[in-house]
């Protein structure tokens, strides 16, 4: 009987064993895997760009480092074994059975993860270089809201000046740059704004912004009169030309003054809560006032203690900075940052030291 009990518990062990040893574990670790790199990505970004924009509000260096490749590695082995005999004390046969049985297993994850820092020519030419006014209006005619994106990419229309932080150019902007601002808005919502690309024969691209010449929506004629008028344009025409320029424009021009990647990162560091101590003595940069038509663009907020599910928190100088998850406007703005990326042309770093980590 002790016999029969040994041999199935061995065959059940073996059986174990060469369902561990001939299954495949990759197939089984591709979604877990997959989720949760992409949220450690993902949360890594958030906390990068918020530290640098805290860093710029201390008139400190930001610094990116990006992941550059993740190889991650799975190991699975396992024995079994297992012994039988009879003890036969004083010489004779007895009926002491004598058997024993082990299994023993290894398991490593063992994770190579690769870090690029992101500097050298190319890279810090698209940091600095302002967006371009035709990705403004892109971006407007994909949907985003007019008042949101100029406020954080357009210094200056027409010779109307937005809201700035920055410290050599530090002024509380134009209240007619608001009003054009808050109109826009009106107008993109009844769909009768819109933008179109031309080339000409020398394949150099003229942006035009375009008034629909049959208005949708009545409703919306008087906001398209008052833009017209503080912008000084043609009232007779419905198409002007966009460029890039800090000229007073008017007729059928639109010039228009955008930021660079770096601007939008230090005018959202002016939204940071630093301490009174940090201002007193110096250490931390004041922030000019703004009038009452100017929109904050994002809120952070600082403390001692770590906050509880912010949406994004980083840890500075002693200090706590973070977004709440409430905060969908500073939400907005935080993620729009990192998606801007895409249009600074920062290219591929050239002759970079990589860091690579074997995580254990």
């Amino acid at each position: 009987m002790h016999w029969n009990v040994w041999i199935r518990r061995a065959r059940l062990l073996v059986a174990l064993s060469c369902l561990t040893a001939c299954a495949s574990i990759g197939p089984g670790t591709v979604p877990r895997d997959r989720f949760d790199y992409s949220s450690a990505i993902a949360d890594s970004w958030k906390q990068q760009a918020l530290l640098n924009i805290v860093k710029m509000r201390y008139a400190d260096n930001p610094v990116f480092l990006d992941v550059g490749q993740i190889v991650s590695g799975y190991t699975f082995q396992g024995t079994v074994n297992g012994a039988y005999g009879q003890n036969y004390p004083f010489g004779a046969p007895g009926n002491l059975n004598n058997y024993s049985i082990g299994a023993q297993g290894t398991y490593i994850d063992r994770p190579t993860i690769t870090y690029t820092p992101l500097t050298g020519q190319q890279y810090m030419k698209g940091l600095v270089t302002p967006i371009a006014p035709s990705a403004v209006l892109f971006l407007i005619q994909a949907g985003y809201a007019a008042d949101f994106i100029m406020l954080m990419t357009v210094d200056s229309i027409n010779g109307l000046s937005n809201y700035s932080v920055a410290p050599a150019r530090a002024n509380p902007g134009d209240p007619e740059f608001f009003q054009v601002v808050e109109l826009l808005r009106k107008v993109q919502r009844s769909g009768e704004i819109g933008m179109r690309v031309e080339l000409d024969k020398s394949k150099k691209e003229t942006t035009l912004l375009t008034f629909r010449r049959r208005v949708v929506d009545g409703r919306t004629e008087p906001e398209r009169v008052e833009i017209r008028r503080l912008l000084k344009l043609d009232s007779n025409i419905n198409e002007y030309t966009v460029s890039y320029g800090m000229g007073a424009g008017g007729g059928s021009n639109i010039d228009m003054t955008t930021r660079s990647l770096l601007q939008i990162m230090g005018e959202l560091a002016g939204t940071v809560d630093i301490p009174k101590a940090h201002l007193d003595d110096g250490s931390g940069y004041r922030v000019p006032p703004a009038i009452d038509a100017a929109k904050p663009l994002m809120h952070v907020r600082s403390g001692t203690e770590r906050p509880k599910d912010p949406f994004a928190a980083i840890q500075y100088r002693g200090y706590w900075y973070w977004i709440d998850q409430s905060d969908l406007a500073s939400k907005r703005a935080l993620s729009f940052l990192m998606g801007i990326f895409n249009f600074a042309e920062t290219g591929k770093a050239e002759n970079l030291p990589l860091v690579t980590i074997p995580a254990q």
